[in-house]
């Protein structure tokens, strides 16, 4: 895969993996402690999935595009603010 492919694609990834992190906060408010916990663990499996089926295998032949390997660290309940989200 090229360079300019890769990064595209890292840089979707990544602005699905904000998405869901910024849905958890206005889901928060509205379900249950247990819907929200279900939904949570949902969302963690989903970043999970993108992190190891995308931005790892592309990482491979281009390591500096998965610069933050902290990124499995980052819970569900550390929101970033909007307007602080990265665009890879």
């Amino acid at each position: 895969m090229d360079r300019k492919l890769a990064e595209q694609i890292v840089a979707l990834a990544n602005g699905c993996i904000d998405q869901l992190i910024v849905s958890l906060d206005p889901v928060e408010r509205v379900a249950s402690a247990e819907e929200f916990a279900a939904y949570k663990r949902g969302v963690a499996k989903v970043i999970s999935a993108f992190d190891q089926e995308i931005i790892e295998r592309i990482a491979r032949e281009y390591p500096d595009l998965n610069p933050d390997d902290d990124a499995d660290s980052v819970t569900a309940e550390a929101a970033p603010d909007p307007a602080k989200i990265s665009r890879n």
